[in-house]
């Protein structure tokens, strides 16, 4: 059965390649680099990584464990999967399968054994959170939309995609600290707030709809 489970997890990327037609080079998309972070759900589970170029590598929350054993801060790693358009903010690609390029361990995507948490549970360890700094860059997701940003002390902030546009220009005007008022959680792996308001100098300067 988890032989099973592991060939439907990469059957997109299979029926990917076998519809390259002939002739063409067979080749997934992919993306290497070395891992500044790891990044995280809304509810704290490791669920991807965050490169140093800005890149992001986007990955099941129920396989957060897995990842952080598999691949650690500083680790170059390859990225194989779903790759997003190229954006003024980077690019992002959600992984089927990550490698330790100095291990050569890789992790594959596959469905969970057990039935994942309801959404009211996974929250349960959520609480209200205040961080503050500077904004140090906005990440992509894999369909390409600005979804969070990270802090100059690695602080990952989320937000809707359909805010995004009116949050990076109100940012951009901004030249100092901001603080992020929201729900969220602190682990051994970072911290993630999901932002409610943004103030500067006192100003709330955003809120989220």
């Amino acid at each position: 059965m988890r032989l099973s489970l592991t060939v439907l997890s990469v059957l997109p990327l299979l029926l990917f390649i076998i519809s390259v037609p002939p002739g063409q080079a067979q080749v997934a998309p992919s993306l290497s680099g070395t891992v500044q972070q790891y990044l995280l759900s809304p509810h704290g589970e490791v669920d991807g990584l965050l490169l140093s170029d800005g890149a992001v590598v986007k990955f099941p929350p129920h396989l957060g464990l897995a990842l952080a054993a598999t691949v650690k801060t500083d680790d170059a790693v390859t990225a194989v999967g779903f790759m997003s358009p190229h954006t003024s903010q980077g690019r992002a690609i959600q992984a089927l399968s990550i490698t330790n390029s100095k291990t050569g361990q890789t992790l594959v995507d596959e469905p969970p054994t057990t039935p994942p948490l309801p959404p009211h549970l996974r929250g349960l360890n959520d609480q209200g959170l205040t961080v503050s700094g500077t904004v140090a860059r906005f990440l992509v997701n894999p369909h390409g939309d600005i979804d969070r940003l990270i802090l100059s002390g690695g602080e990952e902030i989320t937000f809707k995609p359909h805010q995004a546009a009116l949050l990076v220009l109100t940012l951009a005007r901004i030249n100092g600290p901001i603080s992020i008022a929201g729900f969220g959680t602190a682990t051994e792996f970072g911290t993630v707030v999901n932002g409610e308001t943004i103030t500067s100098e006192g100003h709330t300067i955003w809120t989220r709809e």
